[in-house]
């Protein structure tokens, strides 16, 4: 059953309705999958002035992970430009449920400072905050993958 919050996004034409399709699913999921692995090797080189590409990948990580429960629920966020991450990953926490509540909110932050590395006001990442990024990402991402694994096998739509 779909929140009124979530109802609200839908009639203001934020998300949208989407076929299920099991391969745009694990497409997502792989690519989260890989930026996750790709930050793991990385860690181990902190202090080497990477920092900012190593939270990207996180974050990255992050979105797609994201993007895969709106799809598993048979959703997607209409607008790919400004504010679509927000959205992602807004939805994403709407349709889990206050499952994650604490990740969800660590994520908003990070998208913040994403857009801050990523467009010039460059802030730095304490090794504490990069490692608290990647234990989040992993978090979603076996909560993403338990929630495919269920459609893949039951061949539901929602959670």
């Amino acid at each position: 059953m779909l929140t009124q919050e979530f109802k609200t996004l839908i009639e203001n034409k934020i998300i949208e309705p989407f076929p299920l399709n099991l391969q745009a699913i694990e497409m997502k999921i792989e690519k989260a999958d890989r930026l996750f692995n790709f930050a793991y090797k990385n860690l181990s080189g902190l202090g080497m002035g990477d920092e900012d590409i190593v939270y990207s990948n996180i974050y990255d990580s992050i979105r797609l992970n994201c993007e895969a429960i709106l799809l598993i629920n048979g959703y997607r966020a209409r607008t790919s430009g400004e504010g679509h991450h927000y959205i992602v990953i807004n939805a994403a926490a709407i349709l889990l449920d206050g499952q994650l509540s604490n990740e969800f909110h660590r994520f908003q932050q990070m998208r913040k400072k994403r857009n801050r590395i990523e467009y010039g006001d460059f802030m730095g990442i304490s090794e504490t905050e990069l490692r608290q990024a990647y234990t989040d990402a992993g978090v979603l991402l076996r909560k993403v993958k338990e929630l495919h694994s269920l459609l893949a096998g039951q061949n539901i739509l929602q959670i």
